[in-house]
Formats: structure tokens, sequence, C-alpha cells
């Protein structure tokens, strides 16, 4: 039996019906030491989305929980936005029993959305517990999601920690337990709380980390912009398609990237994408050019962002991260991705997302109209 069958998913489900997602292999091991969830969102309205959401026990968030409550010594977090305060609660406790909490995030952040002149909640009982949360204080992005746990376990993805990112969005999430990774995770962690490397003039050069073996032949590594080589390394994966090219954009708007894809296409690999609606109008979005050069690409069902950053290639390499295919990604943002190759299991859950996605675009009937969202607004531009 297929995941989607076996899984409850509301591929077979009758329009109109609210039909939760059960996403058994979200907190399953698909690689050695490695699980992945996704958010339950696959239905057209934000707040049907959020209460599934909350309700799965395989939710982004619930991975997330789980790790802040097992952490025993320390906890390095760098997050382009803080603001759910069930996660605050997780880490406010974390400190009253012993574990040394550091945080990293935006500037933009360290303010309520609706009222800019005030210090937001969230970020105010942190520092009130005796948490360090320190910003970038620059024009360009500290767009990270990403903690690291007792040097020995990495959760990260697409999914920032608010409401809307973890019970709203289409998000996904990895937990990684291989101390390599985390070491690599620590020192981009160092670079910027200790440091304040967070431009790129300020970094000279992110070296991507070795490339670590998660077993079965499968591997990872990791990549950190700015001036991290990242575009180069999304390039060379996309070059080697042999069969097909799967993506699950929010932002994807890099030329180089645009004309690789366009180019295995021509060159018989069948590419197809989703894009987040919004962004996929905006004037620097590829979706159109994708469209006119025979693509297949749709724009996806869910009321609030798809916000994944993914490229599955072949059946095995796996991208994914908080890194948007843009040139402000490459050049200015704070970003992390990883890439997987040889993660027959892995690429297969993404793949099933991928499946639960398309289906939602064709099917939904979503708004045709969303309110701007600060999440969406950090990934506007080239």
């Amino acid at each position: 039996m297929s995941l989607l069958t076996a899984c409850g998913s509301p591929l077979s489900a009758p329009r109109g019906v609210v039909t939760p997602v059960a996403t058994e292999w979200a907190a399953e091991g698909v690689e050695r030491g490695v699980d992945v969830a996704f958010n339950d969102a696959y239905l057209e309205r934000a707040e049907l989305n959020e209460s599934l959401c909350r309700a799965n026990p395989r939710n982004t968030d619930k991975a997330l929980l789980r790790l802040i409550n097992g952490a025993r010594d320390h906890i390095d977090g760098a997050f382009y936005d803080i603001e759910d305060l069930g996660v605050v609660d997780a880490l406010l406790r974390a400190r009253k029993r012993g574990v040394t909490i550091r945080l990293v995030t935006d500037s933009d952040n360290m303010v309520e959305k609706a009222h800019p002149d005030q210090a937001r909640q969230a970020i105010s009982r942190l520092k009130g517990a005796g948490i360090p949360v320190i910003d970038d204080r620059r024009s360009g992005i500290m767009h990270h999601k990403f903690m690291v746990v007792d040097s020995r376990v990495v959760w990260t993805g697409s999914t920032n920690l608010t409401p809307t990112s973890l019970y709203r969005h289409n998000n996904n999430a990895l937990t990684i337990r291989q101390a390599r990774l985390a070491s690599a995770f620590e020192r981009e962690f160092e670079r910027l709380f200790v440091r304040r490397e967070f431009g790129k003039a300020a970094r000279v050069e992110s070296l991507p980390s070795d490339i670590i073996s998660i077993g079965e032949g499968a591997t990872v590594q990791a990549f950190f912009s700015p001036a991290g080589r990242g575009r180069a390394a999304v390039v060379k994966e996309l070059q080697g398609a042999r069969q097909r090219i799967r993506f699950m954009t929010f932002s994807l708007t890099d030329p180089e990237t645009g004309a690789t894809l366009i180019e295995r296409s021509r060159a018989g690999v069948k590419v197809e994408g989703i894009f987040d609606r919004w962004l996929a109008a905006g004037q620097f979005s590829l979706f159109e050019k994708f469209k006119a050069a025979k693509l297949e690409v749709r724009k996806d069902g869910n009321e609030a962002l798809m916000h994944h950053k993914i490229i599955v290639v072949d059946s095995g390499t796996v991208i994914t991260g908080s890194y948007n295919y843009s040139q402000n990604a490459e050049n200015n943002n704070n970003e992390a991705f990883l890439i997987f190759r040889g993660a027959r299991n892995l690429a297969r859950a993404y793949t099933g997302e991928y499946d639960r996605l398309r289906h939602a675009a064709i099917t939904n009937r979503p708004p045709a109209y969303k309110a701007p969202d600060p999440e969406g607004q950090a990934a506007e531009g080239p």
C-alpha cells in the first residue's frame, strides 16, 4: 500500500469533507538518524488547516517541542521569526531546569508586527528569563530556521517559530541526529551570535560542510549563505538530473537556476513544480517563464503560504532548508540548506508531499486574495 493511501490522505476525500492527514512517515526515521515532518495543511482555508495541524501528533511543531523538552545542556537557535508562545513556554521551561539557551533573530522581528513601536511579547519573555536574543541590525535578512540541541541534534527546514508557520503554512522540518552536522550548524551559529558576522563583507566565505554519511550510501551536506557556494551546488545537482525534477518553492526568481530547469526540460527530463500563488504573481517570479517553456507548473491550493523550499532530483536527491532560490538568498541573506544524496527513503517522503500539494493545487479553490504576510514579504525581490 502506498504512503498516500495508507496515511488517510485527502486525495480520496470528497470535496468539502475535512479529512485529517495522519502523516505516518513524519515521525519515522527515513534515513539513519533523520526524521521529517510536514504541516497538515492541505485544505484551502487557513483556519481549517490550523485546527488539523494543532491536532496532528506528527505536525512539524511536535518534533520541535519534543526536542526542546528533551534538551539536557544547551540549545542554540537561529530563526527569522520567533513569535509562538507555546514554543516560548517550552524554552522557558528548559531554561528553568538549567539548559543554556542562546537565540538569534532578524531585527525586523524584535517588535510586534501590528505595533512596531512595541517590543514583541515573545522576545520580551525570553529576555526576561535571562535568555539572550541578538538581532542582525542590517538591511539584509537573517532568514535561518535552525536549532542545535546538545551538540548532537539539528532541527531545520522551512519553518519559523510563529503560529502561522507552524500551523497554517505548508512547511517541512527535519530532525537530524548527527554530531558532525550539528557541529557545522554550531559553527554557523557562532559566526552570528559571537562574532556578529551577518553580511557578506563580514563573513568572507561560508564553506559548505563536509559530505557526511547517514548510512546505506546516503549522505548530507550543509550550505550557508551569504558567500556559501549554494547556487553553484544547486545548479550542479539540477544539471545531473536524468529523469525527473520536482520542486515546491515559495520563491523561485534566480535566473541561473531557472535557466538550468528549462535546459533540463528541453533535454528530456520531466520538470514539474508548485509555486506559492502569492509569490508566483510577483514581478521577479519565474512562474510565467516556466509556463511559456511548457514546464508543468501550478500555483498552490492553500490560502496561507506554500512556504517550502524543496527540490527533489530523480529518486535520491533532496534539497531543502531556508534558502529561497533567489539572488538575495545567495548574496545577502543568512540562509542554510541541505543537500541529501542517495537518500531514497527521504526522497520518497518529499515526493509524497509533492503529490499531496499537487492534488490540492488542482482541486482546492482558495480565496483569490490573501492578506500580506511578513514571512512572504521577506522573500520578495530578485
